[in-house]
């Protein structure tokens, strides 16, 4: 149910920018339409650690602390709205990461997550908001930019 509403919340906020998909060739059309795209659903469970609010590099850094964590950024389902986030993962789960309702990311490798920032200088990757990120919209991300886990998001083919 909340998953629904978060992917509903996110196809509303990229559906102003879908001509770019579908009259200029983009690969997505908002950082909201590549989640959607790419993402994968996330399940927070009794063991993970959640937090009210958590900085981007937390998690970056938390998932390099755990074995065989990830580092994963999209937006969550939290009080009734999306929120832009990033988590620690294993597997399917959040480990480390904000409290919410539904988890939609994308599980990122290291070495595109350090030139993301290198570019832009910001500790977060997708969700920057930097002008330097309009490539990645419009040519989608390099194959080796997505990791392992997650289940299948609204969009996985």
């Amino acid at each position: 149910m909340e998953e629904e509403r978060l992917s509903a919340a996110l196809g509303e906020a990229e559906a102003p920018f879908r001509t770019l998909v579908e009259d200029a060739a983009w690969a997505h059309a908002s950082m909201e339409g590549l989640v959607l795209d790419l993402g994968r659903w996330w399940m927070a469970g009794p063991d993970s650690r959640l937090v009210e609010q958590i900085a981007f590099s937390v998690a970056a850094s938390e998932a390099v602390r755990t074995p065989g964590g990830v580092y994963v950024e999209g937006f969550v389902w939290a009080d009734g709205q999306v929120r832009a986030a990033a988590w620690c993962g294993v597997g399917t789960r959040v480990v480390y990461g904000p409290r919410a309702d539904a988890y939609l990311g994308v599980p990122l490798a290291p070495r595109f997550c350090r030139r993301v920032q290198q570019r832009t200088g910001a500790a977060a990757v997708l969700m920057s908001k930097d002008s330097k990120l309009l490539p990645m919209l419009r040519d989608g991300l390099p194959p080796d930019a997505i990791l392992a886990g997650g289940s299948p998001g609204p969009r996985h083919s």
